[in-house]
């Protein structure tokens, strides 16, 4: 039986070339393939690169040879963010149980905070040159051999989460010294004394006590007998022991303890972790501020908690040719009281001869405190002029009185702020990038609620 032949395809110069096209079709479309996928891998792969690793690397300012990275200004922008944000909620909420009546103050710092979060640039500026003093203050303690230990920080920090491994401090009082008024001679004499107590005299005539239609008339001896009878139906000793009771002083309990510390900073490292902040950062604040602490006395070690007032008066009129009358009056004799009654713009005080009592230099205006410090006592001004008229000032008096230990160290911090600001001026080694501002987080955004309710969009 005959096997079936199938045909011999007989291959053509037409079929392969065909054919040959279709391969080098085939491999441009690969390699084009292969092209768009190098380059798009590769433009991930980039983005990648430059957000976690070159971005984060790149320098936002530089302190000699110190800088801040893009990273580390992030990060603690964010965290500020995330402070600002639960302090805003705080004080909100205090309103919202104040009401309007008390909680005003509240509302207005809440919303500060709102305005503060809205305005990025300005935010992520300060922070900026927080950073930047934070590198000055350690440069400056290596300088003065000041040195913070693990110890010191740890303490800090434990404080920070509530944690008293060795009970919770009991808190300080400072006594402040209360100046009391002690007036010398020159002094009663510019200004004598004109409210003199009167003795009160005693009564001439003994009340008498007359009932009422609600109430019955009490008999003296029914009281009498009423006495008796509680004598005589309870006994009392001739004499009661005293009891005094005295304090113990026990050590306050701890409400942390270890294991719960140890939870409180995972969870803090697990909220903090998106913000790419941690345990260590905040060590490192510590460590910081507490390096300033000791800057702070170290460079106010000269200041003393004392300070000057005086006792002034003064005569406000409109103008300086006015002012100079007033003056050329009082040269003349004329009294003082009669001429502020007469002359004085001041209503608050031209009644009792324009006295102001005991102030701080900071208390009035410069150009008035300028003038009246400079007085002394019983001593007369030029015309004074501020932005309410033209004063003429009589120094009654000056002192020194103890300042309060809150004031004292406001006055310390604004000491060290200027010594700071002064050192940081003297440098030229501190540079801040141009486009600083574009890496100035924003995240944690600002809760709609709250955007809506302070800024109104």
């Amino acid at each position: 039986m005959a096997k079936n032949l199938t045909p011999k395809k007989i291959v053509t110069k037409k079929h392969i070339a065909k054919k040959q096209r279709e391969e080098r079709q085939t491999r441009l479309i690969l390699i084009i393939a292969i092209v768009i996928g190098v380059l798009i891998v590769g433009l991930v792969g980039y983005g990648l690169v430059d957000q976690l690793i070159v971005r984060p690397a790149k320098t936002v300012a530089k302190v000699g040879d110190q800088k801040i990275t893009v990273s580390e200004f992030e990060s603690q922008v964010q965290y500020a963010r995330v402070q600002m944000i639960y302090q805003m909620q705080t004080y909100y909420q205090y309103y919202q149980i104040f009401g309007s009546d008390y909680g005003s103050s509240y509302l207005s710092a809440a919303q500060s905070l709102a305005y503060q979060l809205a305005s990025t640039e300005t935010l992520g500026s300060g922070i900026l040159d927080d950073m930047i003093d934070d590198i000055l203050i350690r440069e400056a303690a290596e300088e003065y051999g000041v040195t913070i230990s693990k110890e010191e920080v740890d303490e800090a920090v434990y404080a920070a989460f509530g944690f008293y491994p060795n009970g919770t401090p009991s808190p300080t009082t400072t006594a402040t010294t209360v100046a009391t008024p002690t007036y010398s001679n020159d002094m009663l004499t510019l200004v004598p004394s004109t409210s003199t107590p009167t003795a009160t005299e005693p009564p001439t005539e003994t009340p008498e006590v007359t009932a009422t239609s609600s109430e019955e008339a009490v008999d003296p001896t029914d009281e009498a007998t009423a006495e008796e009878t509680s004598e005589a139906g309870t006994p009392t000793p001739e004499e009661s022991p005293t009891i005094t009771l005295t304090p113990t002083i026990t050590s306050t309990p701890t409400p942390f303890t270890t294991e719960v510390y140890g939870q409180d900073v995972k969870e803090f490292n697990d909220n903090f972790k998106l913000y790419d902040y941690s345990y260590d950062d905040l060590w490192k604040i510590h460590e910081t501020d507490l390096l300033r602490q000791k800057m702070v006395e170290i460079i106010t070690a000269d200041m003393i908690p004392v300070h000057e007032e005086v006792w002034a008066r003064h005569i406000l009129v409109e103008t300086e040719e006015e002012a100079l009358v007033v003056i050329q009056e009082l040269e003349d004799g004329a009294d003082w009281n009669q001429l502020a009654l007469k002359h004085s713009l001041d209503d608050s005080n031209n009644k009792n001869g324009g006295d102001l009592g005991w102030f701080t230099y900071e208390t009035m205006i410069e150009a008035f405190s300028a003038a009246a410090f400079s007085l002394e006592p019983g001593e007369i001004s030029d015309p004074v002029e501020t932005y309410y008229g033209y004063h003429i000032i009589q120094l009654i008096g000056k002192r020194e009185v103890q300042t309060s230990e809150t004031d004292f160290q406001t006055e310390k911090s604004n000491a060290f702020d200027t010594w700071l600001a002064e050192r940081r001026d003297a440098r030229d080694d501190i540079v801040i990038v141009e486009n600083w501002a574009d890496y100035v987080s924003d995240t944690p955004a600002l809760p709609a609620t709250y955007q809506e309710l302070f800024l109104g969009y």
